[in-house]
């Protein structure tokens, strides 16, 4: 996938359409089809919830790595608990201070960028609580 890491490879896109048991279904079959699988991505709280609990009833806890996005009360659950690794947080205060920023920018005729980035976090079980973190985090 890239000159950096040579050995690692995407072996499918799959999509779970925000869905949790789809999202269980997909990961299970991704296992299933690639059984050296090392690591999946889920793109929002309900892919990771389903890769955790494909993870958690495969008995693949500590031999697959997951990784979510977005947090929500069973995905940091499973972060606690060791099942999915991690996972990226969005920035809700990063989010409104640029909103207001760009709005105050437009009002006084200023010119914004097209895009904003609006900042994330990564949290594990080691972090979770930190105060940085943790109002981020929603349940």
């Amino acid at each position: 996938i890239n000159k950096k890491y040579p050995n690692i490879r995407v072996v499918d896109v799959q999509y779970g359409d925000g869905d949790e048991y789809k999202s269980i279904n997909v990961a299970k079959s991704l296992v299933q089809a690639h059984p050296n699988i090392k690591g999946i991505f889920g793109c929002s709280n309900a892919c990771a919830v389903g890769i955790g609990t494909a993870i958690r009833e495969m008995n693949k806890v500590g031999k697959i790595v997951g990784i979510g996005y977005d947090s929500g009360k069973l995905q940091k659950d499973f972060v606690r608990n060791g099942v999915l690794a991690g996972s990226i947080s969005q920035d809700p205060i990063g989010i409104g201070y640029k909103v207001v920023e760009a709005a105050i920018k437009v009002s006084n005729g200023e010119d914004v960028e097209s895009f904003i980035d609006t900042g994330f976090k990564w949290y594990d079980k080691s972090n979770m609580d930190d105060e940085d973190i943790a109002p981020l985090l929603y349940e």
